[in-house]
């Protein structure tokens, strides 16, 4: 019982003992509340540190695959053009380009053509119109 008029000038070792535990415990929460939020922040660096580089190579993966595409349709491109260089560097294909497109011929030579298939139709039934009905 305290009364307090009669309180004494230095607590008790019960007070004290009280006391110690409950600054004790307080502690404890901070620290464990402190331990908690070092350890949130170590790994979001942690993962910063680990994470970001990956994220960026997987980035620099897709650029080279992409730059590999590119590069493969560049190739095929060079290597057509490099053909047709080569097709009309040769004096033989601009023979063959004016006998196809323009009909022509060198001298005692002639030209045997394959009609199209509209030429065809056409050839047929101009036959079929010269003929006399039979009866």
């Amino acid at each position: 019982m305290n009364i307090p008029l009669l309180r004494r000038a230095y607590p008790t070792l019960e007070e004290i003992e009280l006391l110690r535990v409950q600054r004790t415990m307080g502690i404890r929460r901070v620290i464990g509340v402190s331990a908690l939020i070092f350890l949130g922040f170590v790994s979001f660096l942690g993962s910063m540190l680990v994470l970001k580089p990956m994220l960026e190579l997987e980035e620099l993966k897709q650029q080279k695959e992409q730059a590999e595409l590119q590069l493969a349709r560049a190739q095929a491109e060079e290597a057509k053009e490099h053909n047709r260089y080569l097709w009309m560097s040769d004096p033989e294909y601009y023979m063959e380009m004016a006998r196809d497109r323009a009909d022509m011929a060198q001298e005692n030579e002639t030209i045997l053509r394959r009609p199209s298939p509209a030429e065809l139709e056409q050839m047929r039934r101009s036959q079929n119109n010269r003929r006399p009905a039979r009866n």
